[in-house]
């Protein structure tokens, strides 16, 4: 079975005759993304805190103090899984919606709006935390931290636990992402356009040019009937 090329040309002008098609398929997507982005999704904001942890170097010496401080980095990223269970353990949270005031509904989700990481592969610790309220994200952040702070010294015996940078109120929100969306619907419109575009052609049957019959019986037609204007004609014989 000979296997038809791809006429560029043709899909060209499928593609311009169907225009419309694509267009309208285009703004409908765009339309669900934006409200979908803006009136059906809730907001979330999220604030961070930079804390750093190290341990008390108690070994006098040069060499001693260097091979204690390589020991104290590769006991940090040992620790740092140990951290992350931590600072979001019942232990923590529980202290944390104590503290705020927060109801039994509220402290049991809290562990989920946690979320603890290292910088850069250093002893500086970041926890963040995401909440439809901004001003409460920043609360909790800041209280984690503090809660967090004095468990890992009194618990899993770190030499200090610094807070370097508190959290502030985020002026704006981290999700969702209205850019993100908006481009996620443009390519599901293209997408969809097309390919409806494609499978209108496809289940398009009808004989409309010279080459369909061609393509279908196989003959080489001799001639054709030109497409004239009826109404045209008889009024200008009237003339």
């Amino acid at each position: 079975m000979e296997i038809e090329p791809i006429d560029l040309i043709k899909i060209f002008r499928i593609i311009k005759h169907r225009l419309w098609v694509i267009v309208l398929i285009l703004i409908i997507c765009l339309t669900v993304s934006f409200a979908y982005t803006f009136y059906f999704v809730a907001k979330q904001y999220q604030a961070n805190v930079l804390l750093y942890i190290w341990q008390d170097n108690k070994v006098a010496g040069t060499a001693s103090e260097n091979n204690s401080n390589y020991n104290d980095m590769m006991l940090f990223t040992q620790l740092v899984k140990d951290y992350q269970v931590l600072c979001k353990s019942r232990l923590v949270t529980n202290a944390v919606a104590q503290n705020l005031g927060m109801s039994k509904g509220q402290s049991d989700v809290l562990s989920g709006q946690i979320v603890v990481d290292t910088k850069d592969n250093t002893r500086h610790l970041t926890i963040t935390v995401t909440d439809p309220d901004p001003v409460r994200a920043a609360d909790i952040a800041n209280e984690v931290s503090a809660v967090f702070s004095k468990v890992v010294v009194e618990n899993m015996g770190a030499g200090t636990v610094k807070i370097i940078d508190p959290a502030i109120v985020p002026t704006g929100p981290s999700s969702p992402s209205v850019r993100l969306n908006l481009t996620f619907g443009l390519l599901i419109g293209l997408l969809l356009g097309f390919g409806l575009v494609t499978l209108i052609e496809v289940l398009d049957t009808r004989v409309k040019t010279t080459q369909d019959i061609e393509t279908i019986t196989g003959f080489t037609p001799l001639g054709g009937i030109p497409e004239f204007n009826l109404q045209r004609s008889t009024n200008e014989g009237r003339r």
